[in-house]
Parts: C-alpha cells; sequence; structure tokens
C-alpha cells in the first residue's frame, strides 16, 4: 500500500494531535510532503508547547537539511526532544508509546531511528 499525499497528511496530523493530546507536543519536527509542523515559530522566534492555537507550519522544508538519515522515498520524518525522545528512545511512557506505534500500523508504515533525536518512516 502506497499512500496517497492527503493520508500522509493526515498521519501527520494524527500524530500532532496525538502528542498534544498527551502533552507531548514540545520540541517536536513532523516532516511530510514538503512540509513541517513545528513547535517552533522561526519568523517570531517564539516557541507554542502544546499550544493549539498557535499550529506553525511551514511549507518547502526537507529533513534532509537538518539530519542525514532520511528514507530515500520520504513519508515522513521527525525529529525530537524532552518528553518525545524519551518516550521513543529510553522507554519512558510504554502504554502511550503502544497507542503512538498503533498510529503507525494503521497507515501501513514504521518508524527507523537515525538518531536517538529522529526517525523516518517506511512502508512496511
Amino acid at each position: 500500500m502506497v499512500l496517497s499525499t492527503e493520508q500522509i497528511e493526515q498521519l501527520a496530523v494524527e500524530i500532532r494531535e496525538f502528542l498534544l493530546d498527551h502533552d507531548l507536543w514540545i520540541d517536536v519536527n513532523i516532516y511530510f510532503n514538503g512540509k513541517m509542523f513545528s513547535t517552533h515559530d522561526k519568523a517570531s522566534g517564539k516557541y507554542y508547547y502544546n499550544d493549539r492555537e498557535h499550529l506553525v507550519v511551514k511549507e518547502n522544508e526537507d529533513p534532509r537539511r537538518c539530519f542525514e538519515y532520511v528514507a530515500e522515498d520520504h513519508i515522513l520524518s521527525m525529529s525530537f526532544e524532552g518528553a518525545v525522545c524519551e518516550m521513543l528512545y529510553y522507554g519512558e511512557l510504554p502504554g502511550i508509546k503502544q497507542e503512538f506505534d498503533k498510529i503507525f500500523e494503521k497507515y501501513g508504515v514504521y518508524y527507523e531511528f537515525g538518531h536517538h533525536w529522529n526517525f523516518t518512516c517506511y512502508y512496511i
């Protein structure tokens, strides 16, 4: 199954909403379809943590400018610090991580770490 650009955006929105619902939308960037959802607005210099009122979306963004391990056929990549890094890489919040992983399974993808602070998605 190959995801359409609309489905990839749905995946990105679902991830962002999940992180917002669990107060984990802190120092996160989600790259997809040439866009990026971020907690940091470079133009204003402000960070919007767990804030649905200020959802930062940037166009013409490529994760390859920020980290080297990105799937050749890019689906979605993420960079993260803090609680998300602790959840995904260090095993904190195992119940929430299981829910998080189910989002990817639903779309027929899995993620693979490049470093402990980023991952990229591949089709199952």
